[in-house]
């Protein structure tokens, strides 16, 4: 046989794998097994070869070196995202595969995307006013890599993927330092496409319950009214009522209450921070979910259930998208004129709903393996009852909005992170000294553990001068009037949980460059003292108030020089400065 035919029966074979006798796709979820990655990919080729109102695009690259694929559904053949909006449209944006060991949301679009094109049950009508963008799988290199290991407690389907990607980086705690180029391309392309509407497909293997579909909210008390208030009374309920109605009733994320030992304790919301895909989509006044598929479950009933959801999440985007887009046009504006920020939300502890919650009973058991107590669900004594479900967080830390930020071009990273998010940027023209407000890194802690690749800065606490600086051509202005404020100061002030600070960015602040030798300081120490005479009467009172202190030679150095304009000015001071009020700065 010649390698050209050998070639085409091969490519023959995996076609017909792939497709059935009648053209359809022929996915295996009610075998309980999901696509591989490249019949993921030949699907939504399928696809897009069949119908004109489908098409694929490669958005970027992913750290394995193949392209990101996006999928757009326009039921108008409109693949302009900017005439889109022009003309109304609601786009509605699914991640899939960010966990590829997590597979029902990568089947389910693809099942979904077949049965609104096609017009099954009459589908193609929540298409009149949706453009549905769809991720096939976001982590291409963790797809790749294939397993029936990587998932201990999962049994159906009996391989699937693996949760870090090619770089070994959990993805869904990327989008903000975005260490990857999966989140570098997925972050342009959510930006271009400007979603009012985000959904992210994970699995869950947390308590044991008997429902297959739980769905994680992002926090609305971050969003602006209206958009707040339509996402808490209208768009949510509505949500768990269409499911409700399916084979897949739906509850809240089963996150037990900080403290407690199972349901009956409460659950809470899940905070969702802006380094997760949902936190980080609400972040631009997006309506975001993650849906959180159960582990024991059959993996066809995992598949269904998102399927489900989606339809029902479609249909809702489809009937109120006028609403929608006025809501998020309308928080969009408030974010660019509002004083305010919150830059840090607890969980109100005070305030719960009851929910009825589906659970089983659970108790201490002997484990056969080690003959210790381990906590077991026992899913032969199923019950319901009423828990307590807390979803209020409050503002714990709020911060004024300045007029603008101010950052040397020497912090490229940070520059480039800002406008791979669409963030507006200005450069000084000339060399000029400003006067601006400088944060003061007065404490703060290296976590010992590395989170994603990053040994965090946490508990970050500043104090915060007025100090006259030089700033050279090319440096670059943030003016604080953009719709992107709330991201801007997400990433820019040292103490949010997520801020650029925080995932190392900045980190040679936290190093000294410059030093002294006691012997060659001591001359200027004792003239600095007689020049300054309160120092020199507060390093006596420490010096007869602390032993350890007297009889450290260094120490007491280190005090007159750290207390001295000799200590450099930009150790541990935060590289990015605030201008409070409006500058004439020479800007291009």
């Amino acid at each position: 046989m010649n390698s050209t035919k050998s070639i085409l029966l091969l490519t023959s074979a995996f076609i017909f794998s792939v497709f059935s006798s009648f053209g359809q796709i022929n996915l295996r979820y009610e075998k309980n097994e999901t696509l591989k990655y490249d019949e993921i990919i030949e699907a939504y080729r399928y696809l897009d070869k069949t119908w004109e109102e489908a098409k694929l695009f490669e958005v970027g690259l992913t750290d394995i070196g193949k392209p990101l694929h996006l999928f757009v559904i326009s039921k108008d053949k409109d693949f302009d995202p900017e005439s889109i909006h022009s003309r109304k449209k609601c786009v509605v944006f699914i991640n899939n595969g960010i966990h590829p060991g997590e597979p029902p949301g990568i089947d389910a679009s693809i099942q979904f995307s077949e049965d609104l094109l096609s017009g099954k049950d009459g589908l193609n009508s929540l298409l009149d006013h949706t453009v549905i963008c769809i991720v096939p799988v976001y982590n291409v290199g963790g797809c790749l890599n294939r397993s029936p290991y990587h998932r201990t407690n999962q049994d159906t389907p009996p391989e699937s993927g693996f949760r870090g990607n090619a770089k070994h980086l959990d993805l869904n705690r990327d989008f903000i330092k975005m260490d990857s180029k999966n989140a570098r391309s997925l972050v342009q392309a959510f930006h271009e496409w400007k979603p009012e509407v985000f959904l992210d497909t994970h699995v869950t293997n947390g308590s044991d319950h008997q429902y297959v579909i739980t769905l994680i909210p992002t926090i609305y008390q971050r969003l602006p009214e209206p958009m707040s208030r339509f996402f808490r009374e209208k768009m949510i309920p509505d949500l768990f009522s269409q499911m409700h109605k399916t084979p897949y009733e739906m509850i809240p994320y089963v996150n037990w209450l900080k403290g407690g030992s199972n349901p009956d304790q409460g659950i809470a919301a899940y905070y969702d921070a802006p380094r997760v895909s949902t936190g980080f989509a609400s972040t631009f006044n997006t309506y975001a979910f993650m849906t959180e598929n159960h582990v024991y479950k059959e993996f066809r009933d995992q598949v269904k259930s998102v399927y489900a959801f989606m339809k029902a999440l479609v249909s809702f985007s489809n009937i109120n998208s006028e609403e929608i887009i006025r809501t998020k046009n309308e928080a969009d504006e408030q974010s660019k004129h509002a004083k305010q920020f919150t830059s840090k939300w607890k969980l109100d502890r005070t305030h719960s709903e009851s929910l009825l919650f589906k659970g089983y009973e659970g108790g201490m058991v002997k484990s056969q393996l080690t003959e210790q107590m381990l906590y077991h669900y026992d899913r032969n004594r199923p019950y319901e009852k009423e828990v307590p479900f807390y979803r209020q967080f409050l503002p714990e830390e709020s911060l004024t909005k300045p007029e603008m930020y101010l950052i040397p071009q020497a912090w490229e990273k940070a520059i480039r992170h800002l406008q791979l998010n669409g963030v507006k940027l200005e450069r000084l023209v000339k060399d000029i000294e400003i006067e601006v407000n400088a944060y003061h890194l007065s404490s703060y802690q290296f976590s010992t553990r590395l989170n994603n690749g990053h040994f965090r800065v946490n508990d970050i606490q500043t104090t915060k001068e007025q100090q006259k600086i030089q700033f050279y051509k090319g440096d670059y202005i943030v003016i604080m009037n953009q719709k992107l404020n709330r991201f801007i100061m997400e990433v820019l002030e040292p103490v949010c949980g997520d801020s650029y600070l925080s995932w190392n960015f900045f980190n040679p602040v936290f190093e000294r460059r410059e030093y002294f030798s006691p012997s060659g300081f001591e001359s200027k120490a004792l003239k600095y003292l007689d020049e300054n005479p309160e120092l020199k009467k507060q390093f006596e009172k420490k010096k007869g108030t602390d032993p350890e202190f007297a009889k450290n030679s260094y120490a007491q150095f280190s005090y007159i020089y750290n207390h001295s304009p000799y200590l450099e000015k930009s150790y541990l001071r935060y590289p990015v400065y605030r201008i409070e009020e409006k500058q004439d700065l020479p800007l291009e």
